[in-house]
């Protein structure tokens, strides 16, 4: 319990973290550091469902796309909600292997809805 507490509180400053980068204005830079926040925000949440699985649900997962599929009903998320965390392990796997301009362009653009589903999945663990 005291494991997940701690990865909570360092998935909720990296969603700050993200939310600003996230308010500022559009640039090269902003952009950039946006992405960079995405993907370490990414890594504590999918780390967080998988320690909350084992701690609360007695499940193991051991990969992101699979402990969003296995937190989807005890969380109440939607169908929709659920692809669109697919989505982000998807886009995390893009991010980290190729660069692009267009494809941080695109990534960018999809940022604030990634960062919505993270947060909502935070405050949904954190209220269990």
């Amino acid at each position: 319990m005291a494991y997940l507490k701690s990865k909570l509180k360092l998935l909720e400053s990296a969603l700050l973290t993200l939310q600003e980068a996230l308010s500022m204005p559009y640039s090269a830079i902003v952009r950039d550091a946006a992405i960079q926040r995405y993907e370490f925000t990414f890594e504590l949440l999918w780390k967080s469902i998988k320690i909350f699985l084992e701690e609360h649900e007695g499940i193991a997962s051991n990969s992101p796309k699979s402990s969003f599929r296995e937190v989807k009903s005890i969380l109440g998320l939607t169908e929709e909600e659920v692809e669109l965390c697919l989505q982000m392990c998807e886009d995390r796997n893009l991010s980290v292997h190729t660069y692009s301009e267009k494809l941080a362009k695109a990534l960018y653009d999809k940022l604030n809805s990634y960062f919505s589903i993270s947060k909502k999945i935070f405050e949904k663990i954190s209220e269990e």
